[in-house]
């Protein structure tokens, strides 16, 4: 049998099976009363089992765009290149746990509805269309990837995996909202998590057959890219300088992914929104940063530094690990299953991101912009739509995509400075209105613009070496402005009224009564 054809059979039966959970969730959904639909449909009516959003959350992720590269910092800097991805992710599970009961104060199905609760209509719609650029950028970069793993096992151009793959995740996403996101999560994860450890345990073995079972001493010998001789097990090979900035940099704008905050919202109760916590802490360990940390080492030894050969298998930026392991040293059954893996993983990455595009952009700007007083039932058609067209949004930002290194790096700037810190003030009692919109304004602006600056006419030649070589000089102004204008608005503006304050409650909130979309 032609081996793309066994590929297609694999693809097209596991679409269908994902397609069958969204019809599923959607005949769940119509059982309900149509404010309970929204609800459901964009909190899976907080009905869900904490280890099923454990488990979701770690399929999602298990984004092989993030992991490529944060696996090809491994390959490019040696042990350092930890603090790219995985030290952080590291670091941000325990706070996960700690913010578990911050997020369940708030009376709000999406953040920027909490964000106006606390500051009013303008704070809303500035804050969704922040979310919308980043995510619309990760459900692009995630589909630009699909693309170009799936390729060379379907045999046909990336582009046409991308429309297709975008074709499948519209479909269950648009019928099954949220609760088909994490139902598909869990089953992917089951083929997911075999996938990555699999893949990490192969290249191995491969490379203990490589070197006689002297991996660690090759690895020793050889010269990371970035660093040269004797860094490869160096954790500050890359300085001081760029960890702390990573730090303030990334996780701020990660706490509050809309993905993560919809997980914890849409926990049973405060206990098992703590259970879901923990559980993600131990998943996300193992299979997101242990296994593909394990991966970057061992392809140092598969694909060594500054051979064509090694550049022909994994790309000459190393973002082309993953199918290079599976190409080069799996035999083709194995394949199958691994590329299973891949349309998980990377489907439940899509499925999220496209999922928390949409949620902004009807939930937060087309619903009380246009259809306020839209009957419940025409909206939730709408939802589908707007779920479906989410997906398009990545597609179309996929396509014209030449790198995933400015997806990363200039939306995680805007994530922090932009929807970050006013998210954070929404706790503190003497931010005010005026204090949020300059926040998230001057965050945006200060990203936007200093990164264009910083790397595409300054070329980071206008910092101190020390700094410049973090590449993430426009973050740090980004998030400078971002605070300067919480502050100064803070002060200049309208103290909050009695009843902004009080939209945040003293104490965790339970049930689906307390969002505001129940009420018919």
């Amino acid at each position: 049998m032609n081996s793309s054809l066994i590929f297609w059979i694999a693809a097209l039966g596991y679409s269908a099976f994902v397609i069958i959970v969204g019809f599923v969730s959607f005949g769940k959904q119509r059982k309900e009363t149509a404010g309970h639909q929204i609800v459901d449909f964009w909190l899976g009516g907080r009905k869900l089992s904490w280890w099923a959003l454990a488990i979701s959350l770690t399929s999602g992720w298990l984004m092989l765009g993030w992991l490529g590269y944060g696996i090809s910092m491994i390959y490019q800097m040696g042990l350092s290149g930890a603090w790219t991805l995985f030290i952080p992710w590291f670091i941000l599970c325990f706070i996960i746990i700690a913010m578990v009961p911050y997020v369940r104060r708030l009376p709000a199905i999406s953040l920027p509805e909490a964000i106006h609760k606390r500051f009013g209509p303008p704070s809303r719609t500035l804050l969704a269309f922040a979310s919308i650029f980043v995510f619309t950028s990760w459900t692009g970069a995630e589909t630009y990837m699909m693309g170009q793993l799936g390729a060379p096992f379907l045999k046909i151009s990336p582009a046409l995996v991308m429309v297709l793959i975008a074709l499948v995740v519209m479909i269950y996403v648009g019928f099954g909202g949220f609760r088909a996101d994490v139902w598909t999560d869990v089953f992917q994860f089951f083929l997911m998590a075999p996938f990555i450890a699999i893949l990490a345990i192969v290249a191995i073995i491969a490379a203990r057959h490589a070197t006689g079972g002297q991996v660690v001493q090759r690895l020793v010998e050889t010269a990371t890219p970035y660093y040269g001789a004797g860094s490869m097990f160096r954790l500050f090979a890359c300085g001081l300088a760029m960890p702390i900035i990573l730090l303030f940099a990334y996780i701020p704008g990660w706490m509050i992914e809309q993905d993560l905050l919809l997980r914890i919202q849409g926990a049973r109760s405060l206990k098992e929104g703590y259970k879901f916590s923990v559980l993600s802490l131990v998943l996300i360990s193992v299979f997101v940063l242990l296994f593909p940390m394990l991966l970057g080492f061992n392809a140092l030894v598969l694909f060594p530094p500054g051979a064509e050969a090694s550049a022909a298998a994994i790309g000459k930026d190393a973002t082309g690990i993953i199918s290079g392991v599976i190409i080069n040293y799996f035999p083709i059954w194995a394949q199958i299953l691994m590329f299973i893996g891949i349309l998980a993983s990377q489907m439940s990455t899509i499925d999220t991101f496209s999922n928390v595009t949409a949620l902004p952009l009807m939930y937060d700007f087309i619903h009380p912009v246009f259809m306020k007083k839209t009957e419940k039932k025409i909206v939730m058609r709408w939802n589908r739509i707007i779920s479906a067209a989410a997906v398009l949004l990545g597609l179309g930002y996929a396509v014209i995509s030449t790198s995933l290194m400015d997806v990363y790096i200039l939306s995680s700037g805007v994530l922090t400075a932009s929807i970050a810190i006013p998210a954070f003030a929404i706790f503190w009692k003497k931010a005010n209105k005026l204090g949020v919109v300059l926040s998230a304004v001057l965050g945006f602006i200060g990203n936007v613009v200093f990164y264009i600056l910083e790397y595409h006419v300054w070329k980071h030649n206008f910092q101190p070496k020390w700094f410049a070589d973090t590449y993430l000089g426009y973050i740090i102004v980004g998030l400078i402005l971002s605070i300067m204008g919480l502050v100064i608005g803070s002060l200049l503006g309208k103290p909050s009224s009695s009843e902004e304050l009080a939209s945040v409650s003293a104490k965790p909130l339970e049930g689906i009564e307390i969002f505001d979309v129940t009420k018919e």
